[in-house]
C-alpha cells in the first residue's frame, strides 16, 4: 500500500490523493496518487512540500 512511507496531504476529487514522499531516493516530493497511478506533482521535477504549498491556495488551475 502507498502509505508506507508517505503522508496522506489531501485530495481533490476523493478518487486522487496528494502526497509526501517520506523515505528513499524521492524523500520530500509531493505525488498524486490514484487508482490508475503515481506521478510527481507537477511533472518528471517534483515540488517539494514548501513549493505545493505555494501553489495551493493559488487560483490558477494546474493539472498534474
Amino acid at each position: 500500500m502507498f502509505l508506507h512511507g508517505s503522508v496522506v496531504l489531501g485530495s481533490d476529487d476523493g478518487q486522487s490523493f496528494w502526497l509526501l514522499v517520506t523515505t528513499g531516493p524521492r524523500r520530500g516530493e509531493v505525488w498524486m496518487v490514484s487508482d490508475v497511478g503515481a506521478l510527481p506533482v507537477p511533472g518528471p521535477e517534483a515540488w517539494g512540500f514548501a513549493e505545493w504549498v505555494r501553489q495551493w491556495p493559488s487560483d490558477e488551475e494546474w493539472q498534474v
